[in-house]
């Protein structure tokens, strides 16, 4: 059977480890990969990148029309049985190819609803369940309405964007200027993503209470969750590490769970894997984006590592091709990931690097600085420095490795004054 990747390229390494556990999982089904991606991509492709694939086609992955075209003439006979994507900005054309092909997916205009935050909230919200305080600002006036009239601190953050682009904490009235100057360079972040605001509104809500998100993914139409983890970030609201399992009570974790998977329905998603971020506060669960494609940051390795044997994207390429589904192996294990975010300067020099990579409890480590770079501001995700994910039998072990890990890396920086 032929399955169909859209977006065979990857601008990170959990991109790319994405991808190589796709490959796996799909070949040990015995099935066929075709990865799709601009020619520009292709060209430039990482060799594990196309080693993923089988075949390739040359597609524009992020415009659903041409998606659309292709699907109607050339991948009408290609024999595709599955559509995937690891990417947020290729679910739409994910969802349009095989909506074209008569394939099991979401619905298009449920993705384009989903992605766009306050549409998704107010679905959610007419569904019972509960969400943040939200409105959608055309203006500083309209933001400075919003906050006069609810408690902070607030969250100001592009309709669709993604990646941490544009996000900022406002605890007051004087921080509101920094925070519409952020807004207004969102396009040039979005842009290394590939991606753009189609917006000239943006959001403002407000949400009391420790963030975290659940991993999971759809099998017979009904959402699994598969992990729920716990969230660092900084006041820029980028995520600086993750735990799985989330260190919460039985009780909390079953209604958390439960919550999410009675959400994804009626966010209406039918097919795939998901991401879906929520907050616990003194009223209940507080259901935040939904997101139908995997968590970034290696949160797919967390929880894979979190259940031994579990095979994410073998559940996921079984359920769409009709296939029994291998019973979800139990959560025995857990796992973190830590970022690196240097302070500006030059780097000069780092120690310690290779003795983390080859440390036994290491699940992934990437350095994405080298000597001789010019460190700058934080913007965004993309803009941290390195990753280290590490897996053990709990999570203490897991804070005991990250913190070892991390006690052996030497960096040198010359600060910028």
């Amino acid at each position: 059977m032929r399955v169909l990747v859209l977006g065979c390229t990857a601008a990170t390494s959990w991109g790319r480890d994405q991808l190589t556990r796709l490959a796996a999982q799909a070949r040990r089904r015995g099935l066929t990969l075709i990865g799709a991606d601009t020619a520009a991509k292709l060209r430039a492709a990482h060799p594990a990148e196309l080693a993923s694939v089988d075949e390739t086609v040359e597609l524009d992955v992020r415009d659903p029309a041409a998606c659309r075209a292709w699907a109607r003439t050339a991948g009408a006979g290609a024999g595709i049985d599955a559509v995937v994507t690891v990417h947020e900005l290729s679910v739409l054309c994910t969802a349009v190819v095989a909506t074209e092909l008569g394939l099991p997916g979401n619905d298009p205009d449920v993705v384009t609803g989903i992605r766009t935050k306050d549409v998704c909230r107010e679905r959610l919200r007419e569904s019972g369940f509960l969400q943040p305080v939200t409105a959608v600002c055309r203006t500083r006036a309209d933001a400075e309405k919003f906050m006069l009239a609810n408690a902070g601190p607030w969250v100001v953050k592009p309709r669709d964007g993604l990646g941490s682009s544009g996000v900022s904490m406002l605890r007051g009235l004087g921080d509101l200027p920094e925070a519409m100057a952020t807004l207004e360079n969102v396009a040039a972040s979005l842009g290394k993503f590939g991606g753009a605001t189609s917006s000239d509104t943006f959001l403002i809500e407000f949400v009391d209470g420790p963030e975290f998100s659940a991993e999971g993914v759809v099998l017979g139409g009904a959402p699994r969750v598969l992990a729920l983890t716990a969230k660092m970030t900084n006041d820029r609201f980028i995520e600086t590490g993750h735990r799985v399992p989330a260190p919460l009570d039985e009780a909390t974790a079953v209604l958390a769970t439960e919550t999410v998977e009675k959400g994804v329905t009626a966010a209406g998603v039918t097919h795939g894997v998901f991401h879906v971020e929520f907050w616990l506060t003194d009223a209940g669960v507080v259901l935040g984006e939904v997101h139908a494609r995997q968590g970034g940051d290696y949160l797919h390795a967390l929880v894979e590592h979190s259940r031994p044997g579990l095979e994410l994207y073998g559940l996921l390429l079984d359920d769409l091709l009709g296939r029994p589904t291998a019973p979800i192996p139990p959560q025995t294990g857990a796992a973190g990931s830590e970022f690196l975010l240097l302070p500006p300067g030059t780097l000069y020099a780092v120690a310690g690097w290779q003795e983390i990579v080859e440390h036994p409890c290491t699940l992934a480590a990437d350095l994405l600085v080298s000597p001789g770079a010019s460190l700058g501001p934080i913007a965004d995700s993309l803009d941290r420095h390195g990753v280290i994910a590490a897996g053990a039998d709990g999570l203490p072990a897991v804070d005991d490795a990250l913190g070892d890990l991390r006690s052996r890396l030497v960096v040198d920086i010359a600060r910028t004054a």
